[in-house]
């Protein structure tokens, strides 16, 4: 913490300490994903919450109190928190809005919030300024007055109610706001309105009495309710059913007191009322519909929510005069009633009190914005958009926002580095003059083209006086839009219909006695409103419409308050834990589709199973520290999972995908998604299927890039190429898998390798070539992906070298080779530089047979190509490419000298080995014969199988391991696989073993390859980590072998080579809880029983347990 950061904090505690009866109010908010149940739907949904509950938890003050809240983000999502409506005096670093006042704070990380509540008293409330997570994540702030400052300016009350009412969704709100964006449609309607979290007893659901809110009351008493509407996008009528109400308080602001019926409430509004429980004693209903202030008014029922969501006011201690089990009903305005909304709007007037802040009759700046919604073409990153039609965008005059992406907008004012940022020239008035209301511009004008986003402020001296003029358009639709204001109250001056004529000043329509102020106004549909304030506050100050659909496209503005004459006038410097910049950090959210598709190949026509209906699947490109969250979709017959292959999951385990391990598989018309974090991982991975032989077509690459302002550990290439290889059958590939279980023996050989999907045009009727287009004298960085099930490649470019530089997502020493290998599972990150003639060379691929002379299996002896052509005149289209001479099949000394001359990266960039080892074991790798079973149909009396340390693994049937670990379920597995191979000669046993580890414990383990025949390389694959790789060898490993360990600079990965008839030895650190799988990635292997699975303990802390399951978690 810098002594200048320290000072500030000394001296606002020391004028805190100073004033009579302030007090701290200090809550942890830990914000994380539950599991709830639908809203009158079967199944759970996940949610983001604060401390397991929607609403949050109520925050409560008094005037003049500091407020502490540490926010820890447990989440999957990037996330801030906005303190709607508190002014935030010499705090601005607090007041919330993503990358206008701060980054957000990202997944396992977290900031405290630290604020005054001075001059204010009433209800506000709080909520997440990130994306949608604000429809679960928010809750209200309460702040009474001083103690011994006098009470309310009302009679006080009996007692008093928070109302929070909110909008449900059935479903991931984060990724409906995702695919909005993407595909430029608007956001579909909430499934259901809530009442302090629940719908009510109106909508046709089985367990209505556990979904409703029930407020107690006593008759003849008087209440207070804090009433808030903490909707995404609806506006709404509020009633108790045979009660009135006083309004006293409007956004923390007192009002006269106003009687009404019916309170109007738009989304971040608060209204405080006092009901007088003066009926007949029963139950009655609260109740609140939908404000459907728009024009045209939706002409079907989809075009709004029109439920009617219900709580329970109930009379106790007096005996009942209506029916207890029926509440009285309230007769609710129609839908577009917009009389009564304005009738309440407008009613409204500030109650003339000492002490209280008075109308600025002096005005500095003014401004006239028309605010509404426009037409747009699609943006770049709307990658689902119809680009043949226009979006709807919002904006400001003519102006669509658009939040920086590289440093928050406060932290560029305060270090004075706006450029690249934000520019000052927000316009004071609409770029054109016309008949803003007029209902004939609907949608048919030009004038309804809106540019593209950008960041523009208008910049405003200290204490100056604002007066904007809000104008509505109709330039695609007649709304409501309900617009606050950051960081100060406004003064409602005027309000009215159709277009402001500049004449309502001088015509006296001005109220500047006693006008209402607010933080939030609900601009009239067809209308305006003139609003004024002093911008005596220095700051980045956001003014947006509070329907969350429209800020989210655009319908914003900020405000640039300078600094004042003195230090208390003056930007105080960002606190020092104060999240960084971002820019990288975001979500990524895909969807994959699981189906059948028809492929030409080979001569032959094969049904397959792909995502999206590509062959390799999508490419997944992100930051290190994005968040992704990928929804499944099995349109396939087949039972499925996918893994993330070399993803920590770290505290995200139930996203890891093996079949049994980690999770129950998705089935058939079902889907899940996978919600992880990046964070400490660059370079590239992969993913694929894990359940059966579907990852023989079922899988794509995940690129992990440097978060922006980052830069790679090598020369940036001028050109990356995704290089994924695989291999193919001719026939259905779970067929295949089916008949050698069957049988109990080996599958059979592939017809064909794949570059990217394709063969190469050395095979037959090949009618496809993978091409890449370079042009000389540049570096192509070549991301190669081995996809293949069951066999080891070697892969050249002819008349090229290569540099690698990062193996399985772990940057490397620069090592300069000619050929690379690569093991079933394993990534390489190599530049290749176009120095060679202009022309066109093939890349080729081909098996690296490492089975030991005396086996049986058989080999796909074949060569696949692609082509590297420079792009040059020089080159000619239809020359035959030159080929490189490729290694024997059998040079293990080739495959050997590559594994073993991998090193880590230089220090200071290399992680440090651990030294003290905790947990030592020997694992052998085997094949063998174990009698068949009666599932295999065809089978003759022995069945191939695999082992490690003499267990062939079998996963469970009935539930996944990670489940029966977090539930404590007996009889799913036993902790006791060995840590040494049994005696020679032992017969090998089938069964779920694991080994269990200490949370934190380092663990080394030798890999064995039998020395006799069979044997073969296995590349065993460890998920959840990244180990160091100290030493391989062939033949036995021996005591003697560990002075040779490499403690320096070893090579990290997530799957290594175990050499055939040799050893290798890896050590990792056990820092992640869950069931992570150790297994051959040879997927013939993994069926006949060669893998393990490491059962890692919870820690200590609350950042180190096993998270909950999801709530869309595949059930068996």
């Amino acid at each position: 913490m810098s002594c200048s950061w320290m000072i500030l904090v000394f001296a606002v505690l020391a004028s805190i300490a100073s004033v009579a009866q302030a007090d701290f109010v200090e809550h942890t908010f830990n914000v994380a994903t539950l599991s709830l149940p639908r809203i009158c739907q079967p199944g759970n949904t996940s949610v983001t919450a604060v401390n397991g509950q929607v609403p949050g938890p109520e925050v409560e003050a008094r005037e003049g109190d500091t407020v502490v809240i540490h926010v820890i983000n447990d989440s999957p999502y990037n996330v801030t928190v906005h303190w709607h409506g508190v002014f935030q005096r010499g705090t601005p670093w607090a007041d919330g809005p993503a990358m206008v006042t701060q980054c957000p704070i990202r997944p396992g990380h977290r900031y405290t919030y630290r604020f005054a509540v001075a001059g204010q008293e009433g209800t506000l409330w709080w909520h997440a300024h990130s994306s949608y997570m604000r429809a679960t994540v928010y809750g209200a702030l309460v702040i009474r007055p001083r103690r011994g400052a006098g009470g309310y300016p009302f009679p006080t009350p009996y007692e008093e109610k928070t109302v929070l009412l909110g909008e449900w969704w059935n479903g991931d709100t984060v990724a409906l706001e995702s695919k909005s964006f993407l595909t430029g449609i608007p956001t579909q309607n909430a499934d259901a309105y809530t009442i302090n979290g629940m719908p009510g007893d109106l909508y046709h659901c089985p367990e209505k009495t556990n979904q409703i809110a029930r407020f107690e009351v006593r008759r003849d008493k008087t209440y207070l309710l804090r009433i808030i509407n903490a909707a995404l996008n609806t506006a709404f009528f509020f009633k108790v059913a045979g009660h009135t109400f006083t309004v006293v308080a409007a956004d923390a602001s007192y009002t006269e007191p106003y009687a009404t019926d019916v309170i109007v409430i738009a989304p971040g509004q608060t209204v405080d009322a006092l009901m007088a429980a003066d009926a007949s004693p029963g139950c009655y209903h609260m109740a609140i519909s939908s404000y459907q202030s728009a024009i045209p008014f939706p002409p079907r029922p989809a075009g709004f929510n029109g439920n009617t969501t219900t709580a329970v006011v109930e009379y106790v201690d007096a005996e009942p005069t209506t029916n207890a089990r029926s509440p009285v009903l309230a007769v609710m305005p129609i839908p577009n009633d917009t009389y009564a909304a304005n009738q309440f709007y407008t009613s409204l007037t500030a109650l003339i009190r000492p002490g209280r802040r008075t109308v600025p009759l002096t005005v500095d700046t003014r401004m006239l914005v028309t605010v509404g919604l426009g037409f747009s073409s699609c943006q770049p990153a709307q990658t689902q958009c119809n680009r043949s039609a226009p979006v709807v965008l919002a904006n400001i005059n003519n102006v669509s926002f658009a939040l920086p992406n590289t440093v928050s907008m406060l932290e560029a004012q305060y270090r004075n580095t706006p450029d690249g940022v934000y520019t000052r020239d927000f316009p004071d008035q609409p770029p054109l003059v016309f008949d803003y209301t007029s209902r004939g511009l609907l949608g048919n004008s030009p004038l309804a083209s809106t540019g593209s986003p950008s960041t523009k402020v208008k910049t405003l001296r200290y204490n100056t006086t604002v007066e904007m003029v809000l104008q509505n358009t109709a330039l695609v639709g007649l709304e409501s839009h309900p617009m606050h204001l950051h960081g100060f109250n406004f003064f409602v001056v005027a309000q009215g219909f159709g277009n402001y004529d500049g004449d309502a000043a001088e015509a006296g329509e001005f109220n500047l006695v006693n006008p209402q102020e607010r933080n939030t106004i609900a601009v009239p549909t067809g209308g305006w409103a003139v609003i004024r304030f002093v911008a005596d506050n220095p700051g980045m100050w956001a003014m947006h419409c509070h329907i969350d659909s429209h800020f989210a496209i655009g319908l914003a503005m900020v405000f640039e308050v300078e600094n004042g004459p003195t230090p208390g006038t003056t930007l105080p410097l960002p606190p020092p834990d104060l999240p960084q910049s971002v820019a990288d950090a975001a979500t990524a959210n895909y969807t994959f589709t699981v189906e059948s598709m028809r492929v030409s190949q080979l001569c032959n026509s094969t049904d397959i199973i792909a995502v999206n209906g590509q062959l390799p699947g999508p490419t997944i490109e992100v930051n290190e520290g994005d968040a992704v969250a990928v929804e499944v979709i099995n349109g396939s017959p087949y039972n499925l999972t996918i893994h993330w292959h070399g993803i920590l999951q770290l505290l995200t385990p139930w996203a890891d995908g093996p079949s049994m391990v980690t999770q129950c598989p998705i089935q058939p018309n079902s889907s899940y998604t996978y919600r992880f974090n990046v964070t400490g991982q660059e370079g590239t991975l992969w993913w694929h299927a894990h359940s059966s032989f579907l990852r023989a077509t079922v899988y794509g690459a995940l690129i992990i890039r440097p978060r922006n302002g980052s830069a790679y550990p090598f020369p940036a290439p001028d050109q990356e190429v995704p290089i994924v290889l695989g291999e193919w059958w001719s026939r259905n590939v779970v067929d295949i898998e089916s008949d050698a279980v069957s049988s109990g023996q080996l599958p059979r050989e592939s017809d064909a390798f794949t570059v990217n999907g394709v063969t190469g045009e050395l095979y037959q009727c090949a009618n496809e070539t993978f091409t890449v287009d370079v042009q000389p004298n540049t570096t192509v960085l070549l991301r190669v992906i081995n996809a293949g099930l069951n066999t080891h490649l070697f892969f050249k470019v002819a008349g090229h070298a290569f540099t690698v530089v990062a193996v399985d997502a772990c940057y490397t020493a620069n090592y300069t080779t000619d050929t690379l290998v690569l093991a079933p599972g394993h990534t390489v990150d190599a530049l290749m530089v176009t120095n060679a003639s202009p022309g066109s060379y093939y890349m080729a691929v081909q098996a690296y047979d490492s089975l030991s002379p005396t086996t049986m299996a058989v080999t796909d002896e074949t060569t696949a190509t692609a082509i590297v052509r420079y792009n040059t005149t020089s080159t000619k289209k239809n020359a035959t490419p030159v080929m490189p001479t490729m290694p024997k099949s059998s040079d293990s000394a080739t495959a050997n000298a590559f594994y073993f001359g991998l090193r880590g990266p230089p220090s200071p960039g290399a992680p440090a080995v651990p030294t003290k080892v905790d947990v030592n074991m020997t694992i052998e790798l085997g094949l063998g014969q174990l009698p068949c079973d009666s599932t295999q149909s065809s089978c003759s009396g022995k069945s191939v199988a695999a082992s490690m340390n003499g267990v062939s693994f079998r996963l469970p049937l009935r539930m996944s391991l990670l489940e029966a670990q977090f539930n404590r379920t007996p009889g799913v597995y036993t902790a006791d696989f060995p840590d040494a191979a049994p005696p020679s000669g032992t017969p090998m046993v089938e069964g779920t073993k694991v080994r269990r580890l200490k949370y934190n414990s380092t663990v080394e383990i030798v890999l064995q390859n039998p020395t006799a025949f069979p044997s073969e390389n296995h590349p065993i694959h460890l998920h959840g980590f990244n180990f160091f790789v100290l030493a391989q060898g062939l033949g036995n490993f021996t005591p003697g072998n560990v002075s040779g360990y490499n403690l320096v600079d070893p090579v990290s990965r997530n799957t290594l080579a175990v050499p055939t008839g040799g050893w290798a030895v890896i050590r990792f650190v056990a820092n992640n809880p869950g069931m992570w799988f150790f297994h051959c990635h040879l997927d013939a292997h993994v069926p006949m029983g060669l893998g393990m699975v490491f059962a890692v303990d919870n820690g200590t802390t609350p950042d180190s347990f096993l998270p909950p399951p999801p709530a869309d978690l595949p059930k068996c």
